[in-house]
């Protein structure tokens, strides 16, 4: 399938300036290493294409939940959690589970008392399945909730055996669980980290559930696939715009901003954040070296509805932002705005237009304005509001990730500034195998009370 993303980098460079930003040998001989990495299947997000035998197990795992079960919760964090909201949200809209679809799906991805709480009173848990994502399998925020919805979803009634867990392969005490509870067991691809997870069954088994084909998703991200394999130097927009979000990064803007101009992409661009983030910020490059603090903070904005709160700042505060935009060209449903108060030139001129067509005015306005006070911008349209586009996208972002990441030469899969604070919690809550450490993160929080300055109002 072709045409699924257009890609406009034509004004990355300052506006009246001649061409582009230059591709520089270095990056292209980068970007050679990364190709073939995609190429050969060595980098992981080319495990996303999974064997028929997996998505078959998907499938039908989700066949059975569906005829069986009224809702599904689903417990994860990050990664388990960010891209199956992403793909529900913008293949059934944000106020799906209002809408008279079975089953209803639910998403608990904090440990928060409040949505918890609000989440038992709304659910029958007789009528409930429960999935349970985490990759190690000891997540702290996911395993608490596990715990607490698994006595509520056996005091119902549940059955062990329909409980859905999905989780690396490794000998760990998560897998032992589902051995002990004899329930579905589904594992990551090996290699695959959890915030490029979201085409895997991890965001596979969430769609089905929902009715979403995941070949589709497959299918758009083989089309990126091939693309960015295959297409020249120059016509690669993967090579274009990842060398140039570098290259301003560089020159002190550092900051990607990600405008969705549409409400179905607002989980899309939470996800895009942890990606960004988590993949870039690092102080350690591949060789060990330390290198301070190095990458770009993405930044997720929805429009037209940031017009009205982040446009200012974008426009006329600090130069460190570079802008993307994210459109749906089609959508199978558009509503006409009738004339009304005609006698007020305020109201008068709406009559016969779309709210899709307002919305891509807003959004051109938006983006030459920011281009006209010497921002640089990049768009990119989805052709159409369907599911091989969605694949295509997350799919572009993910190898987008990596390959910038390989141009800063840091690790995109790690996390390590994330681990620390979570030791110190395991610490902290009495983990055993952490209890060494406890003394010494009592002492460190207690001195960090005591430097506390608090104000009372």
């Amino acid at each position: 399938m072709d045409g699924l993303l257009r890609i406009d980098t034509g004004h990355l460079v300052q506006p009246g300036e001649e061409g582009l930003l230059q591709l520089s040998p270095a990056d292209i001989s980068i970007f050679r290493k990364f190709q073939d990495g995609l190429q050969e299947n060595r980098t992981p997000i080319t495990a996303s294409f999974l064997d028929e035998e997996t998505i078959a197990d998907i499938k039908s795992t989700a066949r059975k939940l569906r005829e069986k079960y009224e809702n599904i919760l689903i417990l994860g964090i990050g990664g388990s959690a960010l891209g199956t909201k992403a793909i529900l949200d913008f293949a059934k809209g944000h106020y799906h589970y209002l809408e008279k679809q079975r089953p209803r799906i639910f998403v608990l991805d904090n440990i928060d008392p409040a949505p918890a709480a609000q989440l038992e009173r709304i659910l029958d848990f007789s009528k409930t399945a429960l999935i349970y994502i985490s990759k190690s399998g000891s997540t702290p925020e996911t395993a608490a909730n596990f715990i607490y919805f698994y006595k509520k979803y056996k005091e119902a009634g549940g059955d062990d055996g329909d409980i859905v867990i999905i989780c690396d392969e490794k000998e760990n005490g998560i897998n032992r669980i589902a051995a002990e509870l004899g329930c579905y067991l589904l594992h990551f691809p090996p290699r695959l980290g959890g915030r490029y997870s979201a085409l895997s069954p991890v965001g596979f088994l969430p769609a089905e559930l929902a009715g979403i084909d995941c070949r589709d998703l497959l299918e758009g991200a083989a089309a990126v696939q091939r693309v960015v394999t295959t297409a020249a130097d120059e016509e690669n927009p993967l090579l274009v715009l990842g060398s140039s979000l570098y290259q301003y990064a560089q020159q002190g803007r550092t900051t990607h901003v990600l405008f969705n101009y549409s409400n179905l992409l607002v989980e899309f661009g939470l996800w895009f954040m942890q990606l960004w983030a988590e993949s870039l910020g690092k102080k350690e490059t591949l060789t060990g070296e330390q290198v301070g603090r190095i990458g770009a903070t993405p930044f997720s904005c929805l429009g037209a509805t940031d017009q009205h709160s982040l446009l200012q700042l974008f426009k006329e505060g600090p130069a460190d932002n570079v802008h993307g935009f994210v459109i749906i060209d089609q959508v199978p449903y558009d509503l006409k705005i009738p004339g009304a108060f005609s006698q007020e030139v305020e109201y008068a001129y709406f009559e016969g237009h779309t709210m899709q067509e307002q919305l891509h005015i807003e959004q051109l306005a938006t983006e030459v304005s920011l281009v006209n006070a010497g921002h640089p911008c990049y768009r990119i349209t989805l052709s159409e509001h369907c599911t091989p586009a969605l694949g295509a996208l997350f799919y572009f972002y993910e190898a987008l990730t990596i390959y910038v990441a390989n141009l800063y030469n840091v690790n995109p899969y790690d996390q390590p500034g994330v681990d620390e604070g979570k030791h110190q919690a395991y610490a902290l809550l009495g983990r055993e195998d952490f209890l060494s450490k406890r003394e010494d993160y009592q002492r460190m929080t207690e001195k960090y009370g005591r430097e506390s300055r608090v104000f009372v109002i």
